[in-house]
């Protein structure tokens, strides 16, 4: 079993209601919404290294999905997709790299 399903270049928005001012880190599982996925896909984001991340912060992600499976088959290096919690998106990725 792989430990990560995707690399991505993800961008912690600072333009939302509640921006995550106390910032995020390693364990960090919020939704991302691919635009060729109907639903929501969990995922965990592990961070390099043992810092936080706050909004406006640009920072490469390892991913694992629980989903992976399901629509995998579907991404793409080079796809975009925005990183949400429920209905609200708190930021950006870009896939560099599957696994």
């Amino acid at each position: 079993m792989k430990m990560y399903d995707i690399l991505a270049l993800v961008e912690l928005s600072e333009e939302v209601p509640r921006p995550k001012v106390k910032g995020v880190v390693s364990g960090y599982s919020p939704q991302h919404k691919f635009h060729q996925v109907e639903y929501l896909a969990s995922g965990v984001h592990t961070y390099p290294d043992d810092k936080a991340y706050y909004p406006g912060a640009a920072v490469v992600a390892r991913i694992k999905f629980a989903s992976w499976e399901f629509f995998g088959n579907e991404i793409k290096v080079g796809d975009g997709f925005e990183v949400r919690e429920l209905d609200r998106v708190v930021g950006t990725g870009v896939v560099k790299e599957i696994f």
